[in-house]
């Protein structure tokens, strides 16, 4: 894998988002596809990629994720322990606190499909929502 400073980070996909690339999600999809065509980057959260890992009867599509050429996957700092303390305070998960950590240490937005796991966050500023209902054409 490339280091993430080969692109310019544009996005943090939050676990919501890993799981819905995982259910073939057309806007994950087709948003991540941009960010590649531009040359930018998302960061996926190790504790995000875990938590969909935990429950996905289709891991092959994780492969699929972490291999493609725009995603770059992270683990947290050990040295941000506090902070990602704190903002597990403020969003009551983990891995929800990595994405939201990610996203505000690189300044961008955090891809989710509820925009209020987050509202404590920035004021709730950082955050890109996307449909969950969206289906992948058959």
């Amino acid at each position: 894998m490339n280091a993430p400073d080969a692109r310019a980070v544009r996005l943090v996909l939050d676990t919501s988002a890993v799981a819905a690339w995982v259910r073939e999600s057309l806007a994950v999809g087709e948003l991540l596809a941009e960010v590649d065509d531009e040359h930018g980057a998302v960061i996926v959260p190790l504790a995000c990629l875990v938590e969909v890992a935990h429950v996905t009867p289709h891991p092959e599509r994780l492969d699929l994720l972490i291999a493609h050429p725009a995603v770059f996957l992270l683990s947290d700092d050990p040295d941000d322990w506090r902070p990602l303390a704190a903002t597990r305070t403020i969003v009551g998960r983990a891995d929800l606190a990595s994405a939201a950590w990610f996203s505000l240490d690189l300044k961008v937005d955090v891809m989710t499909r509820d925009a209020r796991w987050y509202s404590g966050v920035a004021g709730g500023r950082r955050v890109l929502e996307f449909d969950d209902d969206d289906k992948p054409a058959e």
